[in-house]
């Protein structure tokens, strides 16, 4: 059996999109004077350099951009995931994160342009981590 997979380490910019996912939620900044999401988290703008950023729940949906199935895990701990998918998911009129794919049961079949949604995985210390699966 492999270890535990690690737990979320929030930073001080992070720590409000690890809040939010602990809850089950996702949430992304949002700099009001681009109106324009900022992600990953960064202390300003990388449009407007403005620092005027608030926090908003983004789609849950979106489409795969690209994808990598990993056949050797560099960790330990996602031994037993392999292989699994990792893809840069763009979510519906948001941001674009990266992210694994999870209830694949074919890495395979994965298709850039496919429709996935947001799920999350439970990690140690009441963390969770978002992920996403093929809608349908």
């Amino acid at each position: 059996m492999a270890p535990a997979k690690p737990a979320p380490e929030p930073t001080a910019l992070s720590a409000l999109y690890w809040a939010a996912a602990a809850r089950g939620e996702l949430s992304a900044p949002w700099c009001e004077p681009c109106a324009d999401w900022v992600f990953p988290p960064r202390p300003r703008c990388p449009r407007c350099g403005g620092s005027e950023m608030g926090w908003r729940p983004p789609a849950t949906t979106g489409e795969v951009v690209t994808f990598s199935v990993v056949h050797q895990a560099a960790y330990e701990a996602y031994r037993d995931d392999q292989p699994y998918v990792v893809a840069i998911v763009a979510l519906d009129g948001g941001p674009q994160l990266m992210t694994n794919l999870v209830d694949v049961p074919d890495p395979g079949a994965v298709a850039v342009g496919q429709r996935v949604e947001l799920t999350f995985e439970a990690r140690g210390g009441g963390g969770q981590v978002p992920q996403f699966r093929p809608v349908g």
